[in-house]
């Protein structure tokens, strides 16, 4: 998911930079405005936990994670965009904690990726001068692995919440730096027995592009 995220990312940069303008050019000492078309693109790195808990137990897969987040849409008023929003989070070889009612616990780590990915729309709002912004998508999840933790979950509930703060190197760009926090929960359908639901959060720091 990383691999394919960053090159969405460079191409995506690179049609922004080559096809498409910006309504207004900021004449110098201007204050720069947010308005047109809007695209965010950020990634990062940070910690991931997904739980499942029932009558028998339940199990636990955590680790450092690759962190994503895009964002494409346009400014509707003053500062505010509304945004159709993608993200999410994978771990590779992520450690394990297993508990079994009447028999115990144990811990260790499996072989493979586990992968959180997201879609749903998402608001961004700007408090200028400063550049500072707030941003929360909320959508549909699934949580997905391979090899050791070879399963998939149906269609669940994902939300991500990001405060940011990015510095203009133009008239239509903007770098920044962003913390966040995500939440999903989606039912288990073959990772193991059970119809309990995956769930747990996720934090990160990114570093963001944003063409706006």
């Amino acid at each position: 998911m990383m691999r394919r995220t960053g090159i969405l990312m460079v191409c995506c940069v690179a049609i922004a930079s080559c096809g498409l303008t910006h309504p207004t050019t900021a004449r110098a000492g201007e204050a720069r405005s947010h308005d047109g078309f809007f695209m965010r693109l950020s990634t990062g790195a940070g910690a991931a936990r997904s739980k499942l808990e029932d009558t028998g137990g339940e199990v636990t897969l955590k680790g450092t994670a690759g962190d994503a987040n895009l964002a494409f849409g346009a400014i509707v008023s003053p500062n505010l965009a509304l945004h159709g929003t993608i993200w999410g989070w994978s771990v590779s070889d992520p450690d394990a904690d297993i508990t079994i009612n009447g028999f115990g616990s144990g811990s260790g780590s499996f072989n493979g990726t586990l992968t959180m990915a997201a879609i749903g729309p998402g608001a961004t709002y700007y408090f200028m001068p400063t550049n500072i912004y707030v941003s929360g998508s909320v959508g549909m999840a699934t949580l997905t692995g391979d090899k050791e933790v070879d399963g998939k979950t149906d269609p669940g509930f994902a939300m991500d919440l990001t405060l940011g703060k990015e510095w203009w190197v133009g008239d239509t760009w903007g770098l920044g730096v962003a913390g966040d926090f995500a939440y999903f929960s989606a039912k288990n359908k073959d990772f193991v027995t059970s119809d309990k639901n995956w769930a747990g959060p996720s934090f990160g720091l990114r570093f963001s592009a944003t063409f706006n």
